[in-house]
């Protein structure tokens, strides 16, 4: 029996199939299938944007990575630890900050490592200064000092940066969990001080505490971008001020450990 295109057409059978095509274009990308089309869409845009990006102060270079966990499993501090590892950030032709900084970052950061330096000493610690006068050293090396330093916590002192120039207070920024006594003590204590306001402990993954086979901490000591706040920074008493904190947080986690 032979049938013309006109009965095809017609006929009830291929109306439902077209039917079906149509419903079938418009279902839904089964989820597997759209997973794999994401995540080979994710490698793509990672690998053409991630590249050397910066992080909230650009020459830093001690970018925040918030997905990315400690590479080394790290023991809690333990109580009566001998040494304390001092980092001023930047140095030489890294001068810290940003453009809009109203004071010099690497020569504040230096002067307060050095004041942390003669409390921790008077008091009988030993201390290991990553840099002592304006010379710049790359933060691997930073890291390799404290790394070669057995029974020791690491300190990197800084001053922040912003291009809001209301931003002002106090981060502490730690990476090992087993560097959490400490930063949070530290914290507290420059809190204590009222010398500025409270911008929260945080868990982040800059470079020289997230590579550290010690407890590191990172401090932040308010924002040399907004007047009144690099005003403070410029006088001594408040920089001493800041070591004092610091100092009173080592010798509190010096006598109860990592606890």
């Amino acid at each position: 029996m032979s049938l013309s295109l006109s009965s095809i057409l017609r006929h009830p059978w291929f109306r439902c199939f077209c039917l079906l095509l149509v419903l079938g274009l418009a279902l839904p990308e089964p989820v597997e299938a759209a997973r794999k089309r994401s995540s080979s869409s994710s490698r793509k845009y990672t690998k053409s944007k991630g590249g050397k990006g910066k992080g909230k102060k650009g020459k830093r270079g001690r970018r925040a990575r918030r997905d990315v966990g400690p590479k080394f499993a790290v023991p809690p501090i333990q109580r009566g630890f001998s040494t304390v590892v001092i980092d001023a950030g930047h140095g030489g032709h890294d001068n810290g900050g940003i453009r809009q900084n109203l004071a010099s970052e690497k020569e504040l950061a230096l002067d307060t490592a050095i004041r942390l330096q003669k409390i921790l000493s008077r008091a009988g610690l030993r201390t290991v200064m990553t840099r002592s006068d304006d010379t710049f050293i790359p933060l691997g090396t930073r890291v390799a000092i404290a790394n070669s330093t057995p029974n020791s916590v690491f300190i990197s002192i800084h001053y922040n940066a912003s291009f809001n120039p209301d931003a002002r207070g106090f981060e502490t920024y730690f990476s090992h969990p087993s560097a959490y006594p400490l930063a949070a003590r530290i914290h507290r204590n420059l809190l204590a001080t009222r010398l500025s306001e409270d911008r929260f402990l945080r868990r982040r993954g800059f470079y020289v505490v997230r590579n550290l086979k010690v407890s590191g901490v990172l401090c932040e000591l308010g924002f040399l971008t907004n007047a009144d706040e690099a005003r403070n920074a410029l006088n001594r008493s408040f920089r001493q001020k800041c070591a004092e904190a610091i100092a009173e947080a080592v010798f509190e986690v010096r006598r109860s450990g990592g606890e």
